[in-house]
């Protein structure tokens, strides 16, 4: 198949976290497999751009990637030049998919789709959930809801990567098809070690991009309630104001001796502190699927993460951790769980990894994403 992916930022535009590492891996595969993929995209890196040639096809590990200047430096990440060049090449795919939404690359892609009578698959990547409606420029959100959302993605073929999110868009759209696939998630080939039991004190890890609907705080405030030794290590791209506010948080709950601050990790050194640490915390607000807890247990580090992450049935009915609401007091009670059970943690970690690599194979995953492209 000849196949056009449109994503609004793409490799190596890490500091967007999760969906970047997921859509390359998915396009990777997809070329790995025979297919030719395109993917088109703008030169957005946070507040900066990337250094590329805008409008020449580069090989980014094997996919022709075309980045195009973005006019708007904000997450609208506006480029005129990307539009015209869809409207203009966009009948030459098989198949076209569409990452994200809430910017202007994924409103006039559905929009050159509707013209040019293209159905795409689309995969909103957690943006249509109550919590991102509701936040930052809501009254915005509404109008584009009503006057573009509301008429055009119930034409689209819509792709969910948790049941969470499939409720999410059938609340919605209840009569959209939505077909649920799980994310690609790379992790190292190496050997499952059984993790040793957690001493007297245990380490907790979050890592993420360290953002306001992650939870952290809500963290702080369970951490600052308990009564056993542990230590936080806080790992994840920031924006020094907002960790201004988390590092003096940590100090009006007493709890910044236990905590460290390691900014952003990537590549093996992300692996490797995962498999340093006895559990991944992730008490956020919403996350449409969490690449990390993936990742986490695919190194045997099992997690525990709240019940607004889309994986938590998931981790739930696998017995791979422990599961929280967003309140304090719960996240409290589940971490003092975890501590309790802590002499788990060896077996857990020969589990998960496990699963993992038959869960998450990147075979039967794709061929889940070339019948979804396929289908009328």
């Amino acid at each position: 198949m000849n196949i056009l992916h449109i994503i609004p930022s793409y490799k190596p535009a890490y500091i967007y976290g999760g969906p970047i590492y997921s859509s390359s891996a998915l396009c990777e595969q997809l070329v790995a497999d025979g297919h030719k993929v395109t993917v088109l995209t703008t030169t957005a890196n946070g507040e900066v751009e990337l250094d590329v040639p805008p409008g020449v096809a580069q090989n980014i590990d094997g996919v022709s990637t075309l980045y195009f200047k973005r006019v708007t430096k904000d997450n609208t990440n506006f480029s005129p030049d990307l539009v015209k060049y869809l409207y203009k090449n966009i009948k030459q795919y098989d198949a076209v998919h569409i990452h994200s939404w809430w910017n202007l690359v994924a409103i006039f892609t559905v929009l050159v789709c509707y013209i040019r009578r293209v159905r795409p698959v689309f995969s909103p990547r957690g943006m249509l959930c109550q919590y991102i409606l509701e936040t930052n420029h809501p009254f915005q959100k509404k109008i584009i809801q009503t006057v573009i959302g509301n008429r055009l993605l119930p034409k689209v073929k819509f792709h969910a990567t948790s049941t969470a999110e499939v409720h999410e868009i059938k609340g919605l759209y209840p009569s959209s098809q939505v077909e649920e696939i799980f994310n690609f998630v790379s992790v190292p080939e190496t050997p499952t070690v059984p993790k040793a039991p957690a001493g007297e004190k245990i380490k907790f890890l979050f890592m993420s991009r360290i953002d306001p609907k992650k939870g952290l705080e809500l963290l702080f405030k369970g951490l600052s309630m308990v009564q056993f030794p542990y230590e936080l290590n806080i790992a994840g791209p920031y924006k020094e104001e907002y960790l201004e506010q988390l590092k003096a948080a940590t100090r009006e709950h007493g709890i910044d001796q236990h905590v460290n601050w390691l900014g952003p990790v990537y590549g093996e050194a992300k692996f490797k502190l995962l498999r340093e640490n006895d559990v991944m915390v992730l008490t956020s607000y919403n996350e449409n699927f969490a690449n990390i807890v993936i990742e986490s247990l695919a190194v045997g580090t099992p997690v525990l993460i709240s019940n607004m992450v889309g994986l938590s049935n998931y981790i739930s009915s696998n017995d791979l951790g422990w599961i929280s609401t967003i309140d304090p007091v719960n996240i409290k009670e589940t971490l003092e769980k975890a501590y309790a059970e802590r002499e788990r943690l060896p077996e857990l970690s020969m589990r998960a990894p496990q699963m993992m690599k038959k869960d998450f194979d990147r075979k039967s995953l794709v061929n889940k994403y070339l019948d979804l492209y396929r289908a009328n």
